[in-house]
């Protein structure tokens, strides 16, 4: 799996946004990445699968360093669903057909093998019906749901979500997570990074909080909630609630 050990990352001129970190994600669960805006957690993420490369420090894909790894090579491993921008005016399919670009070699087109793991990653995430609607044309939680689509294609054990929530109404929220659980279940690891405390706190096996760059503490929920750490860094109160076996939490303002 991978693993950053004392990892910093600054654009040329800046203040880092990455400063020594050093953190793994266990293998089959799910972890979620938390913190206050602009505290490094996307950058996180693009350091960890090599599409922004460390400024110091080293990032280890099951015991290689990634920067000396080829590019297809780690994209074979590790799928990165980045935060959702301009969505291109093209058919779900063809979308879906992009995460086979590693498996490709210079100038193939696409393959039997390809159509079949594109085949299979609509009808996991429940769009193959719409294999021929335009993206730009989905509603937000349909368009989130073709690019979970893509990173299966892409056939990885590993796959990072950035924000993937973001913008959806609550109940699509709640089918993405669902669709996200099962995925875990059926055998992938998933790194994603959270606004949605709930969310978070809900769907996670472990938990890791950032702060100004750095990783403050990681943990399962239960342990990163009575660490008080959580309560610090969002400058909030949380309550703890049990109803029937399961735990729920309510998130207040600070007291003065």
């Amino acid at each position: 799996m991978i693993e950053l050990n004392r990892i910093s990352f600054a654009y040329p001129g800046c203040s880092p946004l990455l400063k020594e970190v050093s953190v793994s994600f266990p293998r089959g669960k799910i972890t979620t990445i938390l913190g206050p805006n602009g505290c490094g957690k996307s950058t996180l993420l693009k350091v960890a699968c090599n599409l922004m490369p460390a400024t110091e420090g080293e990032v280890l894909l099951e015991g290689k360093r990634i920067r000396e790894m080829k590019p297809k090579k780690v994209a074979r491993q590790v799928a990165l669903l980045s935060q959702s921008h301009q969505p291109p005016e093209i058919e779900v399919a063809d979308l879906v057909s992009y995460g086979r670009f590693p498996y490709r070699k210079y100038g193939q087109g696409i393959t039997k093998e390809d159509k079949r793991h594109v085949e299979e990653a609509m009808e996991r995430v429940n769009m193959a019906d719409y294999r021929h609607r335009l993206v730009n044309k989905l509603s937000g939680g349909e368009r989130q749901r073709a690019y979970i689509a893509m990173a299966l294609a892409q056939d990885t054990e590993l796959i990072f979500l950035d924000e993937p929530t973001t913008y959806l109404d609550i109940h699509i929220r709640f089918e993405l997570m669902e669709l996200v659980r099962e995925l875990n279940r059926s055998g992938k690891t998933i790194v994603m990074v959270l606004h949605d405390l709930n969310l978070a706190l809900e769907y996670s096996h472990n938990l890791i909080l950032m702060e100004a760059g750095k990783i403050v503490t990681t943990g399962s929920p239960e342990e990163i909630i009575t660490s008080g750490e959580m309560d610090r860094v969002f400058q909030i109160r949380t309550k703890i609630f049990e109803e029937q076996e399961n735990t729920y939490y309510y998130f207040a303002q600070k007291e003065e």
